[in-house]
């Protein structure tokens, strides 16, 4: 006996068994949801990288820039660092200052974040 069904029919139970499996594997944690960095924060040695879903990550940091994915952070994401000039602080007050740095944060889906630090106070010059 050959069991014949509609073509809509069968196209709307694959699309259901489909979307059944991709929430599975992302409720046991096998498909990464969108990735966002909420805010980063440079030092002369290091890197950190806060996410919206409250994952810190920390990324050693050269002095010209460092470039690479982050160690022991769950978010298999990747930075790039490219330092401009260190601030003419740094020597008066060490790490409280950032240097001047352009950073990326790319995604595993190729989607890329940009920061800039030190963070300015006018609206819309860190988008720049």
């Amino acid at each position: 006996m050959i069991l014949r069904l509609p073509m809509r029919r069968l196209l709307s139970a694959l699309t259901l068994g489909a979307g059944i499996g991709l929430a599975t594997a992302a409720g046991a944690g096998l498909v990464t949801p969108h990735i966002r960095a909420a805010d980063v924060g440079l030092t002369s040695d290091e890197l950190t990288v806060w996410f919206q879903d409250g994952e810190v990550c920390r990324a050693p940091m050269q002095a010209e820039g460092a470039q690479g994915m982050f160690l022991d952070c769950r978010h298999p994401v990747r930075f790039n660092v490219r330092i401009e000039r260190q601030n003419w602080l740094q020597p008066v007050l060490g790490d409280m200052v950032a240097p001047y740095a352009r950073i990326e944060i790319v995604a595993p889906d190729g989607r890329v974040q940009r920061f800039r630090t030190p963070r300015s106070l006018m609206p819309g010059w860190n988008d720049k």
